[in-house]
């Protein structure tokens, strides 16, 4: 068991040591009179030391408000994985240990690693509630796949559209909207589930209490993650629908 007190307290003294040693190096600049390309990378490394642990003391923080870490486990795993590995290419970027371009390349890899597994984890919830639901789910899982392994060569080939052909882009349009509908289906369905079954517990709804005279009435609202994620979904259907239309009318 993550003892979560302590892992605050070691980004917090991270964050101290920083800016502590930030403000050192400033005051040497300063008095020196001089600014180099050293000391610049010593003041942006210890930024991005400060950025991911502001990054995941936020998430420590969400979770004592909404019990993520339990709620969302796999998406908070995969993320702080990532946010360590964001930290070791940051620093190799800075100091020019591997080229700019790749470490661009790298973080559009662990952003859609990252949506994938809040989208893997999110749709696992809907899972074990009714049969049709979990056939969506599973199918919606070889969907997002396709999606996420497509993705990868557009991010690394430095002329994606003439290397793989207005086609391939086409499919995954069509691949991204198939995923995205599923997605949709899934949570309107886990919502129709859920109001049919008011005293199952959900991970993916934040109850509310409202007072209605003298009784307390629950209201349960979709999680802000799920929002997110829906918000996304709505966007990755309309957006090649919206770009294919324009160039047929254009």
């Amino acid at each position: 068991m993550v003892d979560f007190a302590e892992l605050k307290k070691f980004f917090l003294f991270n964050l101290i040591g920083s800016l502590i040693i930030c403000a050192l190096v400033a005051v040497v600049t300063v008095l020196i009179g001089s600014f180099n390309e050293v000391t610049g990378r010593v003041l942006f490394t210890l930024a991005m030391v400060v950025v991911h642990s502001l990054v995941s003391l936020a998430f420590i923080w969400d979770n004592e408000k909404q019990n993520t870490f339990e709620r969302l486990a796999f998406f908070i795993n995969v993320l702080f994985i990532l946010i360590v590995v964001s930290f070791v290419t940051s620093i190799f970027g800075i100091w020019k240990i591997i080229p700019g371009d790749i470490v661009g390349q790298l973080y559009a890899t662990y952003f859609i690693i990252a949506f994938a597994s809040l989208h893997g984890d999110i749709l696992s919830k809907a899972l074990n509630k009714e049969a049709y639901i979990d056939v969506i789910v599973y199918i919606n899982y070889l969907f997002m796949v396709v999606v996420v392994l497509m993705l990868q060569p557009i991010v690394y080939l430095n002329d994606a559209t003439k290397v793989l052909g207005e086609f391939y882009f086409r499919v995954l349009a069509a691949m991204g909207i198939i995923d995205g509908t599923l997605s949709v289906l899934t949570i309107i369905f886990y919502k129709l589930y859920m109001n049919k079954h008011p005293k199952v517990e959900s991970v993916l709804l934040n109850s509310s209490e409202n007072s209605v005279g003298s009784q307390e009435v629950k209201k349960k609202g979709l999680s802000i993650w799920v929002w997110i994620l829906i918000v996304y979904l709505v966007f990755q259907i309309i957006a090649p629908l919206l770009f294919f239309a324009s160039s047929f009318l254009y």
